[in-house]
């Protein structure tokens, strides 16, 4: 990312925003208009390809019939496609309105719009119709809960806007890998790629839907797991209670990078980033906070544990051939955890020092080295230090830190 960035660092979206989902109806043909014949000399009359003013022909006012034949027929398998994949995602015809849902399922129209907006969709007024069973199920069984009193209106809002935002994003992750794949393998067009991607997605819904329960599940066990471990820490800093390692690791020269490659090439390259950056970050025990391209975010709960990851994206990433080198800032510190992010002094600290580190290389502040040499003796190293002007920080005291005994993390590909 470039340095430039909001004071509250933490607060950073991703690069695919919200879902990107319109609720919208399949597409349509264009249906050729027909000639209608007109007087000579009007404004209506058809140009002739041998006109003087277009000796070769080429002037066209309107589609052959081939290539109107070609798209219809084009068309019609993107309908079939929708709509077969709608049938078997939506399980069932659209048949109520805000005001039905509220009539007919005493669902308040007030908690369906709540509803319907957190997840990301365009709002439809209440008379639209475009709720199906599903959906009425879905939006009763959580507003269920708000008027039992189990859940205020705010976390109902909170938990549906996660959702929105993950399944959106899991979504476009998804249907983009597929594209990716018909691309890949069998050489298909954008276009071909798309099309392929929609008439197979059907045949695997069922094991994709076990795969996003099965790992909700286990994420959420882990994180009850980590949570339960903070219950038992004493003497917290209630405004900023977590304790961890937060750190940044960014591609050099990125945005200069970008300008010469491909959409492809770039996307490539990007995703390659995060693959790597993702298992290092698994392997060694952290969490990734989130992506924006050419930047991740992660979290690790002991301060060796971040010194290993941080350590080793420096290392790993430099070393590919296809990458630039990434340079990483790490703290260690307390902070807040909200809306699956992290927010707090600790985390604008690790940001800015990110932006002054040089290329293939981790910059630490001078409390976080003790920390993580008091965690692993002699398994990183610090070198040369000095005081540095950080952006809304002030000066802090900043050395480079290096591998020095610890072993390199192993991804056991």
């Amino acid at each position: 990312m470039t340095d430039g960035r909001d004071e509250t660092v933490g607060q950073m979206t991703s690069e695919e925003g919200g879902p990107a989902e319109t609720d919208a109806p399949p597409p349509r043909a264009p249906a050729p208009e027909p000639s209608a014949p007109s007087e000579p000399g009007s404004a209506e009359e058809p140009v002739d390809p041998a006109e003087p003013d277009d000796p070769d022909g080429l002037a066209r006012t309107q589609l052959d019939e081939q290539e109107i034949l070609d798209l219809n027929r084009r068309f019609a398998a993107v309908r079939r496609s929708v709509g077969a994949l709608e049938r078997a995602l939506l399980q069932g015809p659209r048949k109520f309105s805000r005001r039905d849902l509220e009539q007919q399922q005493d669902i308040p129209q007030r908690m369906t719009a709540v509803y319907w907006r957190s997840l990301g969709f365009a709002p439809v007024d209440e008379d639209t119709v475009v709720f199906t069973e599903e959906d009425a199920y879905a939006i009763g069984d959580l507003s269920a809960i708000v008027e039992d009193g189990a859940l205020s209106e705010r976390a109902f809002s909170s938990i549906t806007r996660g959702l929105g935002f993950h399944m959106g994003r899991l979504a476009m992750w998804i249907t983009e890998a597929l594209v990716d794949e018909a691309k890949h393998t069998g050489g298909a067009s954008d276009a071909d790629a798309r099309q392929e991607m929609l008439d197979s997605v059907p045949e695997l819904l069922e094991t994709l839907e076990s795969q996003v329960m099965f790992a909700f599940r286990r994420q959420l066990a882990a994180y009850a797991a980590r949570a339960g471990s903070e219950v038992l820490h004493r003497d917290t800093d209630e405004l900023f209670p977590l304790q961890r390692a937060v750190g940044f690791a960014d591609l050099v020269q990125f945005t200069r990078l970008a300008q010469d490659l491909s959409g492809a090439q770039l996307a490539d390259m990007v995703g390659r980033f995060e693959a790597v950056s993702r298992d290092l970050i698994s392997v060694g025990g952290g969490r990734v906070v989130k992506t924006v391209g050419d930047e991740v975010m992660f979290l690790a709960d002991t301060p060796e544990d971040g010194a290993q990851i941080a350590a080793s994206l420096a290392e790993t990433i430099s070393a590919e051939p296809d990458l630039p080198p990434v340079r990483v800032g790490l703290s260690w510190g307390s902070m807040f955890s909200r809306y699956g992010d992290v927010f707090g002094p600790t985390v604008n600290l690790a940001a800015r020092m990110e932006s002054v580190a040089r290329p293939g290389t981790v910059m630490v502040d001078a409390e976080t080295a003790e920390a993580i040499e008091a965690a692993l003796p002699g398994g990183f190293s610090t070198h040369g230090g000095e005081d540095v002007e950080l952006h809304g920080i002030g000066t802090v005291h900043l050395v480079e830190m290096r591998r020095d005994r610890s072993t390199p993390l192993n991804l056991g590909l």
